[in-house]
């Protein structure tokens, strides 16, 4: 399970330095985002939030709803907020529905990975 996941994680800013929007999940395969997502979060994220975002994004089950998703961190909190235009749950953690989900893969559609957990 999950091995759809990256093994290591690269910050918007680096992914933009070096121009290489790829990265590699655990069991090998090479992602790659598309150039409108990057240019989407370059113009949707401050300075500090380029340097901190890690991509993609980790949106995750919900434990505590059953029908819900998350997102975790004060960076990808904010910037899923600005995107989705919805005020998050908390400042490092943002709750939404399936709906919301939706939107924000059709957005990012390479740049949100989704993870399961018991």
């Amino acid at each position: 399970m999950n091995r759809h996941l990256p093994s290591s994680r690269r910050t918007l800013l680096e992914h933009l330095d070096s121009k290489d929007y790829t990265y590699k999940t655990k069991d090998g395969h090479v992602c790659s985002f598309d150039k409108e997502e990057i240019d989407l979060l370059n113009r949707t994220c401050s300075e500090l939030e380029k340097m901190r975002l890690r991509l993609p994004i980790f949106v995750s089950t919900d434990p505590v709803s059953e029908n819900a998703w998350k997102v975790d961190g004060t960076v990808e909190t904010a910037v899923v907020s600005k995107l989705l235009e919805r005020k998050p749950f908390r400042d490092d953690m943002m709750r939404f529905y399936h709906p919301d989900l939706k939107r924000l893969r059709d957005v990012l559609p390479n740049a949100v990975a989704v993870l399961y957990l018991p």
